[in-house]
């Protein structure tokens, strides 16, 4: 493992002891990939297991998005890959929910010196939306623009349940805006690059970048910003058929089932819309939990009215939990249509409130049905897109 702490880095970006054998692909500005058909032209961001860039594709004259997976991360049965080869594979173009989730354009494999590895070729999209509602006088988005991501990622959800698949990481920062016109020249930041050196004056070991570039700010040159998101990032995903012991979120985002330990569904995806949609309308998580998910069982009680009879037993029996939830420990939540209507105006210039409380009522009748402690009773898909959150915004659309 490298120890970045010999080296003096120019600028913040992903950790350098990422890099070294199995771990992040050394890129420089203007490499090529895929045998010349993808040049490198920005950074777009990074993660712990990939770095995403920002490329042109000289054969279809398009902007995309690369996402180049660390090495060890990298084999033929990439895990996401996967994921993302069936819902290409098994989902309908003529679904709604088609246009609202990120699909594979292509895929193959780059040798570096830190081994091989798996490049993801995908839409280029525009910011997340927890980048444009930080923007935003009352940081949150406008009340009809955040109704309308909701529905639209209910159709994701629903898109995706036809495939197969459930996503597992639902969250602002997974839900890109969509942009017009993205296939003409985008104005771009000039790339920030800082250099990489070793303390000691020595040259860098094989595999560590001459430089490292912070991810870019992009404007939306020819194009603009859409009303339309589209669902992305699959790393945590799995298939219907086979879910996984547990899955990487936000911690205010953990569904009970994981908190408890308990066996993970596709109904954690419900869970996790239901999060987020509130979090789209309020400008906060209904829940919050900083470093124990632990945190949340008071206010699943406080908020939610309560948690299935035998889970805190059973907690304490498996170890789970060490003791008895605290209730108090929730004192400053509320009810969640109480929480819902106070916490959408309280301390905010009434002239700026765009969601009036009747429609706050809605949006709190569809929650109940889906940030429900137990995953067996939450809500189905079906009853979901009938309810009046949903169809209301249908109504609207179809007026515009």
């Amino acid at each position: 493992m490298i120890d970045q702490f010999q080296y003096n880095i120019g600028l913040p970006a992903e950790e350098l002891s990422g890099y070294g054998p199995g771990g992040y692909h050394p890129v420089r500005l203007g490499d090529t990939l895929d045998d010349g058909r993808y040049r490198i032209l920005n950074k777009l961001g990074f993660g712990s297991f990939s770095t995403v860039w920002l490329a042109r594709d000289e054969e279809n004259k398009t902007n995309v998005s690369i996402k180049i997976v660390v090495a060890e991360q990298s084999h033929n049965h990439n895990h996401e890959l996967e994921i993302l080869q069936a819902i290409k594979r098994n989902g309908d173009p003529a679904h709604p929910g088609h246009r609202h989730v990120s699909h594979l354009l292509n895929s193959f494999y780059h040798e570096g010196p830190n081994g091989r590895h798996l490049c993801i070729v995908l839409e280029l999209l525009g910011p997340k939306t927890s980048s444009i509602a930080e923007m935003q006088p009352n940081y949150r988005l406008e009340g009809q623009i955040a109704r309308r991501i909701s529905s639209q990622l209910l159709f994701a959800v629903d898109y995706l349940r036809a495939c197969g698949v459930a996503h597992g990481d639902i969250h602002m920062g997974n839900v890109l805006f969509q942009l017009s016109n993205v296939n003409e020249t985008l104005t771009i930041d000039d790339p920030q690059i800082g250099e990489v050196s070793k303390k000691d004056g020595s040259p860098n070991e094989k595999g560590v970048p001459d430089y490292l570039v912070e991810p870019a700010e992009y404007g939306y040159g020819n194009g603009e910003l859409l009303d339309e998101v589209q669902l992305v990032d699959f790393g945590e995903s799995f298939f219907l058929s086979n879910p996984p012991k547990s899955i990487h979120t936000p911690m205010s985002f953990h569904p009970p089932e994981l908190v408890f330990r308990r066996p993970l569904t596709e109904a954690v995806d419900i869970w996790n819309l239901g999060c987020t949609t509130y979090e789209l309308v309020i400008g906060r998580p209904p829940l919050e939990a900083f470093m124990d998910d632990r945190e949340l069982i008071p206010q699943f009680q406080k908020v939610l009215g309560g948690l299935p009879e035998q889970w805190i037993p059973e907690g304490l029996e498996t170890g789970v939990l060490e003791e008895v939830p605290d209730a108090s420990r929730a004192e400053y939540f509320l009810p969640l249509e109480e929480q819902i209507q106070k916490t959408y105006a309280n301390g905010y210039d009434k002239e700026t409130l765009d969601v009036n409380e009747k429609d706050l009522s809605v949006l709190g009748s569809y929650l109940r049905k889906m940030c429900v402690v137990e995953p067996t009773t939450r809500a189905t898909l079906t009853e979901l897109l009938s309810h009046p959150w949903i169809k209301a915004d249908e109504g609207i659309r179809s007026e515009e």
